[in-house]
């Protein structure tokens, strides 16, 4: 007896008018849906109720399916109890709230209307998003002219949707809070992990520079922002990253690595542009002369820069005691190419006479 007592739960509950109770469809009639909610009959939800079941469950409803329903009566002249679907809203939307404040869901709202305070949007009731909540809004200043900046911003945003978080639900207050910074902030973590189980080495991805620093640019590949490092800005050499590129600029980088328990990505820019040493045999063959620009000069002799990305070096024993005024920084003038080694990277030079160069 006990085992069966223990089995029917539902049937030792204590259910009374004007309650709100969880229930279950058993059967599905063109007049009514007979739900059971635990007494000796099951409750009745008059058909005219069905398109907010409707609405609320995307589709129509079947049997098997849970309800959340306020006891009208527990007796009818009919025997059944009468159930109301819509009178149990308001406790299916502050469950649906808690129930968002736990998991971190986030959803989308309209804003109704706008106030100094932030907006209120339509979450199935009103609910309020503070001005410090809202990432869609610049909070400028306090002056006068500042803050009429920020209401004309407000009042944007009315008839907008908005993607938002339920940060606090509460009941006895009637007050619900709901925050678009960390809908936000949620968003992108999910497409943080998402871009990085994604990513593999080898692939070139377009990114928008997030921020510039003295060591590298950090680029925001849509939810992760990977790292160049300085010396993978450009072929040539960069004295700070700030000549490459600006921050919002689109770039196009090469995926160097990506470690998934650290969360960190190794990006190049160079690499995702043509090497310019896969060509330097046709550009600048051996014999050839080719105009150069002085970069510096260094003990064993003087670098010459050709084109972006190829450097070439004049040895001292290359440059005859006339030929030395001539290789200044910042000037510009011929060369011979004497020999070309691409492994290594390195270029030899000597300066030719300026009638030489001329005839050529």
């Amino acid at each position: 007896m006990q085992a069966l007592l223990d089995a029917r739960e539902w049937a030792v509950r204590d259910i009374r008018r004007g309650m709100v109770v969880d229930g279950v469809i058993v059967r599905i009639d063109p007049e009514e849906l007979l739900v059971d909610i635990g007494l000796k009959s099951e409750g009745v939800i008059p058909n005219r109720e069905l398109s907010a079941i409707v609405e609320d469950f995307g589709r129509r409803p079947q049997v098997g399916d849970e309800l959340v329903v306020f006891v009208v009566a527990t007796e009818s002249p009919e025997g059944h109890p009468i159930l109301s679907y819509k009178r149990a809203g308001s406790e299916r939307f502050w469950r649906r709230a808690q129930m968002q404040v736990q998991n971190g869901e986030v959803i989308e709202a309209r804003v109704l209307e706008a106030n100094k305070g932030g907006v209120v949007v339509d979450f199935g009731s009103r609910a309020f998003v503070p001005i410090s909540q809202l990432s869609s809004v610049a909070r400028v200043g306090e002056t006068e002219e500042e803050q009429a900046v920020i209401e004309q911003q407000l009042q944007g945003l009315v008839g907008t949707m908005l993607r938002l978080k339920v940060i606090e639900a509460d009941r006895k207050r009637n007050r619900l809070i709901l925050s678009e910074r960390q809908a936000n902030r949620e968003l992108r973590s999910q497409r943080r992990d998402t871009l990085i189980q994604e990513l593999e080495a080898g692939q070139i991805r377009r990114g928008r520079v997030s921020n510039v620093a003295s060591f590298g640019v950090f680029v925001d590949l849509g939810g992760a922002d990977g790292l160049v490092h300085i010396s993978e800005l450009s072929w040539t050499r960069v004295k700070h990253p700030s000549e490459v590129v600006r921050p919002g600029q689109e770039v196009d980088v090469f995926v160097i690595s990506v470690d998934r328990d650290t969360r960190k990505i190794a990006l190049s820019l160079r690499r995702a542009l043509e090497d310019p040493w896969d060509r330097v045999d046709d550009d600048h063959p051996v014999n050839s002369i080719v105009m150069g620009e002085v970069l510096k000069q260094a003990q064993f002799g003087v670098f010459v820069r050709l084109d972006e990305g190829i450097e070439g070096l004049v040895h001292n024993a290359e440059i005859a005691p006339n030929d030395r005024r001539l290789l200044q920084e910042g000037q510009r003038i011929a060369f011979r190419v004497l020999s070309i080694d691409r492994e290594r990277r390195r270029l030899r030079l000597v300066p030719i006479p300026e009638d030489e160069s001329a005839e050529a």
